[in-house]
């Protein structure tokens, strides 16, 4: 990319002093401007453009350089100058630089060897205009005349040339700023004092910062999915740069994001894990932790399970409610017992119980009056008789 630096003087190719890169309504801004490694067979046709952006976002200046020669310096440079108009607000600018190989270096090539051949240079010869338009051309690069040049054919338009961009910011403040910035300078460090005031901080390189990390879950169960969204802020100059999810020390996801100066954006992650337990999600580069769990997996029925037990049960309802008035009444009778709980088994349970005390009591009474009635039983056998019969009333009554 082209080499671009703000400056207060220049004596030749890469030879300047740095200047302040903030300025007040009057000023001039002057920047040294080089593109590297441009020169072809001794031709060197580059061509710059310049564009201010305030710090509105609007396009305040729009300027464009040529250069155009004929020597063997790999290099070439330009000094760009603009006076700050009164109209300009005060804030940061940015100026944007546009650097554009145009020569063809093909067709350069094919001239070259068709003035060097043995055969049919003649007939280069034969057209006078073109012969001069020839000399020129390989004399001074026809005095950088853009037309003669297309004429030619030997330049290329900027849509196919080679393309190189820089950015470089500088300030415009008021005078009343500069001059307390000026006079505090001085007061405290002297003159190296007073141009760190007036200079701001000049921007190299990208400065990407993760502003924020959030996380739409923290307990999860086994694979399924947390959102994982991270912010990035760019503090530096226009580039890219790879973001990096961890979880527990390891790389999880990556991604490349570009970023122009003070540009932020939002990245999101997709995590899934299978086992239970604590995972630590850092991003790489920065302390920011968050975490999250994956529980132990909860034992549920299948919904095809759940719906072919509401199936079945649906239809023995439908069976029972189509019977009988007699089976209708057992189902009722089931609905109150479920209600009931243990409660009404245990009812249900005492009542049998009872049933079987009394018709067991009716029974042994029966037989009793029976053999009373007998006249052929004497009392030692009425007596004995009672003896069996009364132990066993007394087990029905401790069953009850």
């Amino acid at each position: 990319m082209p080499k671009a630096v703000v400056v207060s003087d220049v004596r030749g190719l890469n030879d300047y002093e740095v200047g302040e890169n903030c300025f007040t309504h009057g000023n001039t801004l002057k920047v040294y401007t080089e593109l590297q490694g441009v020169n072809y067979d001794g031709f060197v046709v580059v061509d710059f453009f310049f564009i201010i952006e305030d710090p509105l976002g609007n396009v305040v200046g729009l300027d464009h350089e040529e250069v155009s020669r004929r020597n063997y310096d790999r290099n070439v440079f330009v000094v760009y100058t603009k006076t700050i108009p009164s109209w300009w607000k005060y804030g940061r600018y940015k100026l944007h630089i546009y650097a554009y190989d145009c020569l063809d270096k093909a067709k350069i090539n094919d001239l070259e060897q068709s003035l060097l051949a043995t055969v049919g240079v003649s007939k280069l010869f034969d057209d006078e205009d073109y012969f001069e338009d020839l000399e020129d051309l390989f004399g001074d690069v026809c005095g950088g005349d853009r037309d003669d040049l297309e004429d030619l054919d030997v330049i290329k338009k900027f849509s196919n040339s080679v393309e190189e961009i820089t950015t470089l910011e500088f300030f415009v403040r008021s005078e009343e700023e500069l001059k307390e910035a000026s006079e505090e300078g001085e007061g405290e460090e002297g003159e190296e004092g007073a141009a760190a005031l007036l200079r701001f901080p000049k921007i190299e390189g990208t400065n990407f910062v993760v502003s924020g990390v959030v996380l739409d879950k923290f307990k999860v169960q086994p694979d399924e999915p947390v959102s994982i969204s991270v912010t990035v802020k760019n503090a530096g100059t226009k580039g890219t740069e790879r973001v990096r999810l961890e979880i527990n020390g390891k790389k999880e996801a990556e991604e490349s994001v570009t970023l122009d100066y003070l540009e932020s954006r939002t990245l999101v992650f997709q995590v899934k894990k299978s086992l239970p337990g604590t995972y630590k999600t850092t991003i790489s580069g920065t302390e920011i932790v968050k975490m999250f769990f994956v529980e132990e997996p909860r034992e549920s029925v299948s919904p095809q399970r759940e719906s072919e037990e509401e199936k079945g049960l649906t239809s023995e309802t439908e069976g029972e409610e189509g019977g009988e008035d007699g089976e209708v009444g057992e189902v009722r009778e089931e609905g109150e017992e479920g209600e009931g709980g243990e409660g009404g088994a245990k009812k249900e349970k005492v009542s049998f119980k009872k049933y079987l005390l009394v018709g067991a009591f009716i029974a042994i009474l029966a037989v009793v009056l029976l053999l009373l009635r007998s006249p052929s039983i004497n009392r030692l056998r009425l007596v004995a008789i009672l003896l069996i019969i009364l132990p066993l009333i007394f087990i029905l009554l401790k069953l009850e």
